[in-house]
């Protein structure tokens, strides 16, 4: 993806995500997606490995299908009538759907635990991190806040 794809492709699924998210567990995976930020940490420098994600082993079947639920929902453009652009579906779709196929056939076997409680760890190391603030969402987008603001507002 280019940067400018990776940058939609995080704002439609931080939209849905938002709308979806009602665990703390759920609305922690959307902060770690929306925290691949390049306007933050620098343009090409954003990918990241699905088994790193803040999955756990003891709800995993529940998060594999919020993060399927989150991906159906950004392919219905929920919340993109926040979005000051008209992503290309032709381009973001596939995207999206090869990111659901990922996610389809992930397995708890698969997890990387350790990197995932590394974030969670550093996460909690930060006073004002909005993981440990109760998960704020930005006044003028219906998105989680990351440690970098508002994934929309910075792109």
């Amino acid at each position: 993806m280019s940067n400018g794809l990776t940058s939609v492709f995080l704002d439609v699924l931080g939209l849905s995500g938002t709308h979806w998210a009602q665990t703390d567990a759920e609305k922690r995976m959307i902060v770690w997606l929306l925290e691949k930020d390049q306007s933050a940490v620098g343009g090409g420098a954003v990918g990241f490995d699905i088994s790193e994600m803040p999955w756990s082993d003891t709800d995993f079947d529940d998060m594999k299908r919020f993060l399927l639920d989150v991906i159906e929902g950004a392919r219905r453009k929920d919340g993109w009538g926040f979005l000051d652009y008209q992503p290309n579906e032709d381009l973001l779709f596939p995207c999206l759907d090869q990111f659901y196929k990922l996610v389809s056939v992930m397995d708890a076997s698969m997890l990387n635990q350790e990197a995932a409680q590394k974030w969670l760890r550093d996460t909690m190391e930060v006073p004002d991190d909005p993981i440990v603030c109760g998960y704020p969402r930005c006044s003028k987008h219906p998105v989680l806040l990351t440690v970098f603001g508002c994934h929309l507002c910075n792109n």
